[in-house]
């Protein structure tokens, strides 16, 4: 087998740029498809316009795969759409639908109209990509419990079966539903009389093709599988899902979160276009904008107090800051632990109790360090002994609301708490920090002038 050449993805901007075409599109060929997809993603438009128009189909169907959404519509945008069915005969059943799902309704319908693996194709486009129907692949093989070992050897030859899809055999019954999986393994060795009802494994981890990406993918990483078996409400065999597109499915989820976290949207990219990134960033800063305007109006009821002690002004932003960090410490916690199903609401007295004995221990400890910063800048003991109650009590105050937010977004409100558990978090924070904080130096102001 050739080695494939290591390819830089500068290398194939150099050619591009000086008019090579030909030469550019021959080190694509030879580099590993994903080394090619990644030069083709670090083009810019035009470039990649004009490099897609001259790689022969066959290389762009194994490139295809690993290309960014982005470059992946400029493919649907270059070809014609008999020209872009024949690139989508040769891709894997997932990632053809995921293209078609991309284009308008009567253009994916004229593109599965000329592709030969139509049939195949098009009972994939009912599931959506956010549901285990969406990633399967309909490139499996199913065998009959009442065969033997030979015979299903033999209907092995005579299909020569991609190597993935090989990898586990399923035995149906008649009407298609799953039974039982075989190893290769265990086909190969067993007694070529033996009926693969005997030799088969009953108990088969299998998904139904409605079930969400993220359970899907949390099965897949449970069982250590490398395929798994998609079946519909009745139990039969409609599909398989490799582990490669787990893999995918487990770096979107997180990804997901990450930004949902943050407030920029689920598809943000750091090369997406201005207004993109306008459209998904704005919203949540305006939300943020909001609850700043709120903090504010509660540090202006405390005019009176801060004008009497101007030295409140120092420490109002260090309190509520830590407290706003330690919030989002704990939510960021508790929001990945419901995703992963590893807490739930029967947890939330056990998981709150502990977040507060910790915010005890954070407090003591921020609030002795900041006190005894206060006291050594004013000589004051009152004042430093208000900012360090403010600071053990807002964080303690972080702990609660950074297990009970998401809570109650998750089973309260029914919504997905990475969306704003960190926005309120931070809300409650600023807010209660500047509150006890100025609330305390009102109470002994005559003992602070």
């Amino acid at each position: 087998m050739e080695e494939e050449a290591i390819l830089a993805p500068p290398e194939i901007r150099e050619l591009v740029q000086s008019g090579r075409m030909g030469e550019a599109a021959e080190r694509l060929a030879a580099a590993h498809p994903a080394d090619a997809a990644d030069a083709i993603a670090h083009l810019d438009r035009e470039e990649r316009e004009q490099i897609i128009a001259v790689i022969p189909r066959g290389t762009l169907a194994r490139i295809v795969e690993y290309l960014p959404e982005s470059a992946s519509k400029e493919i649907i945008e270059a070809f014609e759409s008999q020209q872009l069915a024949a690139v989508l005969d040769e891709v894997d059943d997932d990632i053809a639908v995921d293209i078609l799902h991309q284009m308008p309704g009567e253009r994916a319908e004229e593109t599965l109209r000329s592709m030969r693996r139509a049939a195949a194709i098009a009972p994939l486009l009912g599931h959506s990509d956010e549901t285990a129907g969406g990633h399967m692949t309909r490139a499996f093989v199913s065998l009959h419990g009442g065969w033997t070992a030979e015979r299903a050897i033999q209907y092995m030859r005579r299909v020569r079966p991609d190597a993935d899809s090989a990898y586990y055999l399923y035995v149906v019954d008649s009407d298609g539903k799953l039974e039982g999986i075989v190893s290769l393994r265990d086909l190969i060795i067993a007694n070529p009389d033996a009926q693969l009802g005997q030799i088969m494994s009953p108990d088969v981890v299998s998904v139904r093709d409605d079930m969400d990406q993220e359970q899907m993918a949390r099965l897949v990483q449970r069982y250590d599988l490398v395929a798994l078996p998609v079946v519909d409400e009745e139990n039969r065999l409609v599909g398989v899902i490799t582990v490669d597109d787990v893999l995918d499915v487990v770096e979107e989820e997180a990804t997901e979160d990450i930004y949902k976290l943050a407030g920029i949207g689920v598809k943000a990219r750091a090369l997406s276009p201005l207004s993109e990134s306008l459209q998904r960033r704005l919203p949540w800063l305006a939300v943020n904008g909001m609850v700043a305007l709120v903090a504010a109006f509660v540090v202006s009821r405390f005019e009176h107090t801060i004008a009497e002690v101007a030295a409140l002004a120092v420490f109002m932003p260090v309190i509520a800051g830590q407290g706003g960090n330690a919030g989002v410490q704990t939510s960021t916690i508790i929001v990945r632990a419901l995703a992963l199903e590893e807490i739930t609401i029967s947890d939330m007295v056990r998981v709150l109790f502990k977040e507060v004995q910790l915010g005890i221990v954070k407090g003591m400890i921020f609030g002795t360090v900041i006190g005894a910063i206060a006291f050594a800048w004013q000589q004051n003991g009152t004042f430093a002994l208000i900012v360090a109650s403010a600071m053990f009590l807002n964080m303690i105050v972080a702990s609660v609301t950074g297990v009970l937010i998401p809570m109650t977004l998750r089973y309260g409100l029914k919504l997905d708490p990475a969306t704003a558990a960190g926005v309120f978090d931070t809300m409650i924070t600023d807010i209660m920090g500047f509150l006890i904080f100025l609330g305390l130096a009102t109470i002994m102001l005559e003992r602070l002038t």
